[in-house]
């Protein structure tokens, strides 16, 4: 092989010897926590103890699918419901992921002088401002999105970003 045949790994080196150790070591932890999580998913199978439905006569049509109007006006089980669904899907890592990512929210709040000490956040609950939610996007946005929330250009190639599914948990 040539290294004219190189030509395009080569430039990925390139550039990628701008990525900070910080970025590849998250990728890493990102992973990681990916692979730990499947070995659970799938000894959770071998146990018969995942249920994963593949029913597609459950899947509603856009005209079935719930309007405000057809909301029950009681849905004070939706909470519950939630905690059952989760049940047994969550685990260690997830859940220390999960307070990772709150430390890491609250940071990023400093940073937006939205409050003044990290910890001011659990303060607000459960009087949360009416743009909390655009907080919380904002954070996702900044540390998953290709574009940067401050300028709205395309951050650089080797500024490092997380995965959609970090995004997700998020």
């Amino acid at each position: 092989m040539s290294l004219a045949q190189l030509k395009g790994a080569t430039a990925y080196l390139i550039d990628s010897q701008g990525i900070s150790i910080e970025a590849a070591a998250e990728d890493q932890d990102e992973e990681i926590e990916s692979l730990l999580n499947s070995f659970d998913v799938d000894n959770k199978a071998t146990c018969g103890m995942l249920h994963i439905s593949t029913n597609e006569t459950n899947t509603l049509s856009s005209k079935h699918k719930r309007t405000p109007a057809t909301v029950p006006a009681h849905h004070d089980q939706l909470p519950a419901s939630l905690k059952t669904a989760s049940a047994g899907v969550i685990v260690d890592t997830t859940l220390s992921d999960y307070q990772r990512y709150w430390n890491q929210f609250k940071d990023f709040c400093v940073t937006i002088n939205k409050v003044v000490l990290a910890d001011d956040i659990d303060d607000l609950y459960p009087n949360l401002p009416a743009d909390f939610p655009m907080w919380i996007a904002l954070w996702i946005m900044d540390k998953c999105d290709e574009n940067d929330i401050w300028t709205g250009k395309a951050k650089p190639l080797n500024f490092p970003h997380a995965t959609y599914g970090t995004a997700q948990k998020m």
